[in-house]
């Protein structure tokens, strides 16, 4: 069999899989979104634990792994502490959970404070990339008169762009985006990607009657920022020297990579739009 048949056939049962996994998973968030509360929370925390484990999985035999011990318990009562509008329980959080995991990384490696300082930052690092976006999808959410609209912008920005892409790059691709981070993406899909994504925002905040002058930024800048945030993961992988993200028994993606590779522009976009909106007063 040739090497351009076997490519080939590699592609096709990818977009299968792909498919089957969108058409499962895109029902269940949406179903969740629409619900909001404990039922979108009880979606959230779990995709961001998996997708801190692979975050400190990725950087497994290097001596700045962050610590899952101490940071995925840390994550969830930050988002546990913006869902229930208490700032004082994720500022605790995060200052107890970095000081524990300091303290821990040191009395495992008395004689390497410099490593211990450096776990503490990575794990750090790993709270920032995908606790606080996880807290600003929730309180979105939760907002009582608008939540489901700036999260359904949200989700029209991110799989608007990477679905697009996905696809103009596969019809139209030709020109390597950044090669030296991630070989298979293209201008051509990049592009349309953003223009797909601007449509759907701009159609949501029309059929929502929210279609206002300020939010044109907002929604300019979001499509970038998920190409930015899909760069970003690849440069990651790159970089700790991994071909896929998600942990071996925990590929709750097949066809998508793991949890990482799909959350990846969602996290940008999320906190993106969070802080346009609290910069606005909007939020």
């Amino acid at each position: 069999m040739s090497k351009e048949l076997v490519t080939n056939s590699a592609e096709s049962t990818n977009l299968r899989d792909r498919i089957i996994t969108a058409s499962v998973l895109v029902p269940v968030a949406v179903s969740a979104s629409l619900a909001g509360g404990w039922l979108f929370l009880c979606l959230a925390l779990p995709l961001m634990c998996l997708g801190m484990l692979e975050f400190f999985v990725m950087e497994k035999d290097t001596r700045m792994q962050g610590s899952s011990l101490t940071g995925i318990p840390t994550a969830v009562v930050i988002v546990l502490g913006f869902y229930l509008g208490s700032d004082w329980l994720w500022q605790a959080a995060l200052g107890t959970g970095i000081a524990l995991t300091l303290a821990l990384e040191t009395a495992r490696h008395p004689q390497q404070p410099g490593r211990a300082l450096a776990q503490a930052a990575m794990t750090l690092c790993g709270i920032l990339y995908l606790a606080f976006p996880t807290a600003f999808l929730v309180s979105l959410r939760n907002r009582p008169e608008d939540g489901l609209i700036w999260l359904f912008v949200v989700y029209a920005i991110t799989w608007g762009t990477d679905t697009f892409a996905y696809v103009f790059g596969r019809v139209f691709g030709r020109t390597q985006l950044a090669p030296l981070i991630s070989p298979n993406k293209t201008v051509e899909g990049a592009v349309g990607g953003i223009l797909c994504a601007w449509a759907l925002a701009f159609f949501i905040l029309l059929a929502a009657g929210r279609l206002e002058p300020r939010l044109a930024l907002m929604i300019l800048v979001g499509p970038i920022l998920a190409v930015c945030g899909d760069l970003f993961e690849s440069g990651l992988k790159r970089f700790f020297r991994v071909k896929d993200s998600y942990v071996v028994g925990f590929n709750v993606f097949p066809g998508h990579g793991g949890v990482l590779d799909r959350i990846d522009a969602l996290v940008w976009v999320a906190s993106w739009v969070f802080f346009y909106l609290m910069s606005s007063g909007m939020a």
